[in-house]
């Protein structure tokens, strides 16, 4: 199943293309993960200290 949803060789050829998109898709779950993270931290914050976290 692998590769299966992209038909080009082009894209399957390609090491500079899936480069790109190896950094691409670490640069959006890094994204995705830091946005995460600092939510579940200010949850944790408001629930011990009962206020909210320092200003950003």
């Amino acid at each position: 199943m692998a590769g299966a949803l992209i038909e080009s060789p082009l894209m399957t050829d390609n090491d500079l293309v899936k480069r790109l998109a190896w950094a691409g898709l670490l640069a959006g779950v890094g994204a995705l993960a830091s946005i995460v993270t600092q939510r579940l931290a200010g949850l944790i914050y408001v629930r011990v200290f009962d206020e909210d976290p320092p200003g950003d």
